[in-house]
Order: C-alpha cells, then sequence, then structure tokens
C-alpha cells in the first residue's frame, strides 16, 4: 500500500514540475510559498508542497536539510 502512495505522489510531483539539479522541487507549489524541506533518503535535500510531507515522512524521510 505505502507502494501504491509513493508512485501517486511521485506521478502528482512530476506533473506539477520538476527537479532542479541542486535538489529543490521547482513547481506551481513553490510559488505559493507553502512548502516544506525534507531530507529525501538521508541524501538530497528537497523542497516539497506542504501536502506531499505525510507520504515523504511515511517512507522515511526527515524533516530539514540533510
Amino acid at each position: 500500500m505505502k507502494i501504491i502512495i509513493v508512485l501517486m505522489l511521485a506521478a502528482g510531483l512530476a506533473a506539477c514540475g520538476s527537479y532542479g539539479s541542486r535538489g529543490g522541487y521547482y513547481g506551481s507549489a513553490k510559488a505559493g510559498g507553502d512548502t516544506v524541506t525534507v531530507c529525501h533518503k538521508g541524501k538530497k535535500t528537497m523542497e516539497l508542497p506542504r501536502s506531499a510531507l505525510d507520504a515523504h515522512l511515511g517512507h522515511g524521510d526527515r524533516r530539514g536539510r540533510c
């Protein structure tokens, strides 16, 4: 079930914008300013829409920079 949620989240993020070379998220959510920073898989700092935070925390990411 978690895999399905993660895949749906990834598809949604891909539809809204793209990941930059520095690991930040660039898309419509960033323009709105309602974003959070997470350490993705312990390797990559990403800025995500707040609505994506629970899914990322659920698969082991943590809040803040790496």
